[in-house]
């Protein structure tokens, strides 16, 4: 997990607190906090392979649609170019308290708007669960 350090540049430990304050904010359902945070612009590619808007999402969370009880995340990548950052990694969620884990990548690209760091674009998807494939159906690795 990419952390930031003592010599990091300042703007990589605010995408950090910045992507927990978003993560937190999202499962309490906080729309005020979260409409601080993300653009009026986001752009959500959801796993569910569906591409939300900033109103539709708000309105998806606030019907109880969408939404997580527990969220665990891990950065493998953190880059900055310009006003843009991009954040790579993967997570881990939970839709209710007898639902499954679910396994996902993610990125999430967020951009100077007026001063300060918001979520501008998301894109999240499930990991596949490999399946086993009998011994006689597996390809030959190439010579």
């Amino acid at each position: 997990m990419e952390s930031p350090r003592a010599d990091a540049p300042d703007w990589k430990a605010e995408i950090v607190r910045l992507e927990q304050e978003a993560n937190d904010a999202f499962l309490a359902r906080d729309l005020a906090r979260l409409d601080v945070l993300f653009s009026d612009d986001l752009l959500v590619n959801s796993p569910i392979n569906r591409i939300n808007d900033k109103p539709t999402l708000f309105s998806l969370l606030s019907r109880g649609i969408v939404r997580h009880v527990f969220s665990r995340f891990e950065h493998e990548m953190i880059r900055r170019d310009g006003d843009l950052v991009v954040v790579m990694g993967s997570d881990v969620v939970k839709d209710s308290e007898s639902g499954p884990l679910v396994r996902r990548r993610f990125t999430n690209v967020w951009r100077k708007e007026d001063g300060r760091w918001r979520l501008y674009i998301r894109h999240a998807n499930v990991i596949a669960q490999a399946k086993e494939q009998p011994p006689d159906q597996v390809a030959p690795a190439p010579a």
